[in-house]
C-alpha cells in the first residue's frame, strides 16, 4: 500500500529527486499511523486511508520546504507600479489544508481522537 500512497503524494507535492526518499518515509509513517488509528476497520476504509496518508505525506514534504509551497512566501513586494502579493489566503498553508482534509476523510473510521462534548454542570 505504501507505493500507492507514495504515487498519490508525489502527484500532489511534485518531489524533486532529492526529496523522493523523504516523501517515501513520510508516506510510510502516515500509513502506519492511520492504519493503527483505523484498527479493525482498515480494510473498510482502504480508499480513504490511501488518500489521507498521501495528503499527510505531501503535507510533511510541503512543510519541509520552509514556506516555498503554494500559499506561502512573499506577502507583498512593490517596485514602482509593479507589485507582487502571494500568501495563504487566510486558510493556512497548503500543508495545513492537506492535513485538515486527511482528518476529515478518516474521521468516520478513527474514533476516540477527535472532538468530544463534555457535560458541564452550571
Amino acid at each position: 500500500m505504501t507505493e500507492e500512497i507514495y504515487r498519490l503524494a508525489a502527484g500532489l507535492a511534485r518531489p524533486s529527486e532529492e526529496e523522493g526518499e523523504l516523501l517515501r518515509l513520510l508516506c510510510r509513517e502516515a500509513e502506519r499511523r492511520l492504519t493503527r488509528q483505523a484498527g479493525e476497520r482498515r480494510e473498510e476504509c482502504r480508499e480513504a486511508l490511501l488518500c489521507a496518508a498521501a495528503f499527510l505525506g505531501a503535507a510533511g514534504l510541503i512543510d519541509s520546504r520552509c514556506g516555498q509551497d503554494i500559499g506561502g512566501g512573499v506577502e507583498r513586494f512593490s517596485v514602482g507600479e509593479v507589485s507582487v502579493t502571494t500568501g495563504g489566503g487566510g486558510g493556512g498553508g497548503a500543508g495545513e489544508r492537506l492535513r485538515r482534509q486527511a482528518e476529515r476523510m478518516m474521521a468516520p473510521y478513527c474514533g476516540g481522537e477527535g472532538f468530544a462534548f463534555l457535560g458541564v454542570r452550571g
